[in-house]
């Protein structure tokens, strides 16, 4: 049996020669005839619309695994973030009680523990402020676009910086 493809050309090919003159309207009728096109395509077709279907029952059951990945996806980001913030909130007060008894190095067996100080970084107090300063890598006015490393050296150098300010913070390493 011709494929769709195959059956097309074979109805074009003949199409053309009757519009070329080469054969008549009653032989073009009777080739057709003879080649049965209606009952070729009405079988391609009903073979085209299985496929079709299965293919869209494919897609459809891709569709409900991405959904229910997605949300596994997200039951699992959120134990992640319950396991972070614990070790977070453990870890400050661990540092808090580090400082508090003036104990900022401990080693032991296992861990060594130090309260460190952390480079400076530029605290944004007010946007609006900055805008009239040139401490922008590209003028679009958000806190994306603000070149801190630029505010925390002219800082740095004494150079008073509105809207900015340095901020020292330390925090706990476990090694």
């Amino acid at each position: 049996m011709s494929t769709l493809y195959e059956l097309q050309g074979q109805f074009q090919e003949i199409y053309n020669h009757l519009i070329a003159g080469e054969i008549d309207e009653q032989t073009f009728n009777d080739t057709l005839e003879s080649i049965d096109f209606k009952g070729a395509i009405e079988t391609k077709a009903e073979g085209y619309a299985h496929i079709i279907a299965n293919l869209e029952n494919n897609a459809n059951t891709v569709d409900d695994e991405i959904k229910r990945f997605k949300s596994e996806i997200e039951r699992l980001t959120n134990h992640k973030n319950s396991f972070a913030n614990k070790a977070a909130r453990m870890k400050e007060r661990l540092q808090a009680a580090m400082i508090a008894t003036d104990n900022r190095k401990i080693k032991t067996a296992l861990f060594s523990f130090n309260v460190q100080a952390n480079p400076e970084k530029v605290v944004v107090e007010d946007l609006e402020c900055l805008k009239n300063q040139d401490v922008w890598k590209k003028p679009k006015f958000t806190e994306a676009e603000l070149d801190k490393t630029l505010i925390k050296k002219m800082m740095q150098e004494g150079k008073e910086i509105k809207g900015a300010r340095l901020e020292k913070t330390e925090s706990l390493r476990i090694k």
